[in-house]
């Protein structure tokens, strides 16, 4: 009887053992975590009143229905665009240093978007993600619907048209988007909610 005894205290004291290292293991990973980081890497397949601009920079280049057209949209106060905007993300927590790697997964996003400083509109997004515990860049597609007449009517039709361009043409230039942010992650440890994040096309943040 005591020699079972002892087996167990021994047993107990063996798995308390284990148990507070992995605790130590897992505060020591949890501290050394760093939410993934947010660049806006390019904007594609904008369409303005339907009409793709991948292959326009100015407002001559569009065809003379196309021009009726957009003419038409603005006659009666309203101009939908459609586009994607990509962004690069990069998973920090790649191990280095000791630490150990931690994949995550974006789980949902609540974001408002910024247009040449002005907010428009907000959405949440809950496709999920996944990106490794790597070097590499992952991406997210954020697909993108509004009135762009709502937000920039009193620019009129040339600068309606011109912005458009500006963000989606042969040029596109996506420095005049910005989008803050509230990602949130599902780890290994379990979810993580970042604070709020501003999101544009000069660094990573």
């Amino acid at each position: 009887m005591k020699l079972v005894f002892k087996f167990f205290v021994i047993t107990l004291v063996f798995v308390a053992i284990i148990a507070c290292q992995q605790i130590k293991n897992v505060t020591h990973t949890l501290s050394n975590f760093s939410a993934p980081r947010f660049k806006i890497e390019n904007i594609t397949e904008f369409k303005l009143a339907g009409i793709p601009l991948a292959t326009k920079s100015s407002i001559n280049d569009f065809s003379p229905i196309d021009a009726v057209k957009l003419g038409q949209e603005v006659a009666r106060n309203r101009l939908p665009a459609s586009f994607i905007i990509n962004i690069a993300v990069k998973n920090p927590n790649t191990g280095v240093g000791g630490s150990k790697p931690i994949p995550v997964t974006l789980k949902k996003m609540d974001w408002v978007l910024f247009i040449d400083g002005v907010q428009t509109i907000s959405g949440k997004l809950n496709k999920e993600f996944q990106y490794p515990a790597n070097n590499t860049v992952g991406y997210l597609p954020l697909e993108v619907s509004l009135d762009l007449f709502e937000f920039f009517g009193n620019r009129g039709y040339e600068g309606l048209i011109n912005l458009a361009l500006y963000l989606g043409g042969v040029k596109s230039d996506p420095s005049k988007i910005v989008i803050e942010a509230v990602p949130t992650f599902s780890t290994p440890f379990g979810d993580y909610q970042s604070p709020k994040i501003r999101i544009n096309s000069d660094s990573f943040n």
